[in-house]
């Protein structure tokens, strides 16, 4: 499915829409809270590592911003591109390091190389910047290629080197969402991406927009004006329309991270409206905490992720002792899309689950600090910990065929 084709809810409030969505599809498949596993999980949780990690989102860039404006923009398009976590193993295989280090990666260069702008910091990250971006400059700058050695046709014996593989499929998609981004963004007249969020946030301290508010009019705007930004799916056969905005969400809590203070912009406090910025690290880790459970039959079409949720886990047959004797990077399931969507889905949904038993487990004596966990911060631990604790660096993470988000 194509960003122009992907579904958006039919009312205004974009958040409750997402978050309603994915818990009636955790419901209807069966893919629900694993209350054991999450009290389990709370209990074990160190407070001070847990403050350690939480607010490590990968913010941080040894970049000189010329103007507040030039940070937006620079956060704005990194947001857009952080998308593409199901070529993990291909971007370990040729960089070494993982998808988000690559795009961190990729946007320093264009900042760098881009030449001098007196607003955004770097012509190629303008409007007309992105629409001006080729296949060779995002290929020379994240230093990968993009064609793999087959075998000759004819000549046996003999490999060649053919334009393909996943390295080809994730540089189209960078290439052709930063393209259609700056397309749109030259027709509605704005030099960047970041003098667009910047107006929406000029709208919501012009109009003294609450949290709640801002937050629905900024997810609901991004949404419909930007396609590439959109992260929803309507599985098949059912028609059923599941949302979740993960790199929208992303962006609003960068934001507000970084911009809480500025006086022009009205930047909205995010931990208390939105849900977790599900990739695919957070439904990886989900799984093996084992904070999800399954009925024994799968519906039609999920039978590969029932599996990996009822199997791979701590309680199950992925031990810490397993883990121990694996090597890094080794991939895990491959899902439809059907499926990824509906992992997803669940893990949206148990992070609320999970904030609503720390507030449960915060009335026992030594676990008074679980009263204040949130979605936003336990999305930003889920993340970190996965990358900090080398044993979770093991765990094989869900494969996924070309879906943006």
């Amino acid at each position: 499915m194509t960003a122009s084709q992907s579904p958006l809810p039919s009312g205004s409030d974009f958040v409750s829409a997402t978050r309603t969505s994915c818990s009636t599809l955790s419901s209807t498949l069966g893919l629900t809270p694993n209350t054991a596993g999450i009290d389990a999980f709370l209990r074990t949780l160190s407070a001070p590592t847990f403050e350690r990690l939480k607010t490590q989102h990968g913010l941080t860039f040894p970049l000189r911003f010329p103007t507040p404006l030039a940070e937006l923009n620079f956060l704005s398009l990194l947001s857009l591109l952080n998308a593409y976590s199901g070529y993990r193993v291909a971007f370990h295989t040729q960089t070494g390091s993982g998808a988000y280090q690559n795009i961190v990666r990729l946007m320093m260069g264009l900042y760098i190389s881009g030449g001098e702008d007196k607003v955004v910091g770097s012509k190629a990250l303008t409007s007309r910047g992105m629409v001006e971006l080729t296949e060779a400059k995002i290929v020379e700058l994240l230093g990968v290629s993009v064609h793999e050695e087959r075998e000759h046709e004819t000549l046996k014996g003999v490999t060649v080197g053919v334009r393909g593989g996943d390295m080809l499929d994730c540089v189209q998609m960078i290439l052709s969402t930063l393209q259609g981004v700056g397309k749109t963004l030259l027709e509605q007249e704005h030099a960047s991406l970041g003098s667009y969020i910047a107006s929406l946030l000029t709208q919501v301290k012009t109009n003294n927009l609450g949290d709640a508010d801002a937050t629905s009019f900024l997810v609901k705007s991004i949404a419909e004006t930007l396609p590439e930004f959109c992260d929803t799916h309507t599985l098949a056969p059912s028609g059923e329309e599941v949302y979740l905005f993960k790199r929208i969400f992303f962006l609003l809590h960068s934001l507000r991270l970084r911009f809480a203070d500025h006086p022009e912009w009205g930047v909205q406090d995010t931990t208390e409206t939105l849900p977790m910025f599900v990739d695919n690290v957070l439904p990886t880790l989900c799984v093996w905490f084992h904070l999800l459970s399954v009925p024994h039959t799968a519906p039609e079409g999920m039978e590969t992720l029932f599996h990996w949720v009822r199997t791979q886990h701590v309680d199950g047959e992925l031990t810490r002792e397993k883990l121990e004797g694996m090597q890094k990077n080794v991939a895990g399931p491959k899902l439809s899309a059907d499926e990824t969507y509906a992992i997803r889905a669940a893990t949206l949904n148990v992070g609320r689950v999970v904030v609503e038993r720390a507030k449960e487990l915060a009335k026992e004596e030594g676990r008074e600090w679980l009263e204040g966990l949130n979605e936003v911060d336990l999305d930003g631990y889920l993340w970190a910990v996965a990358k900090d604790d080398e044993l979770l660096r093991k765990v094989p993470r869900l494969v996924f065929a070309s879906i943006h988000f």
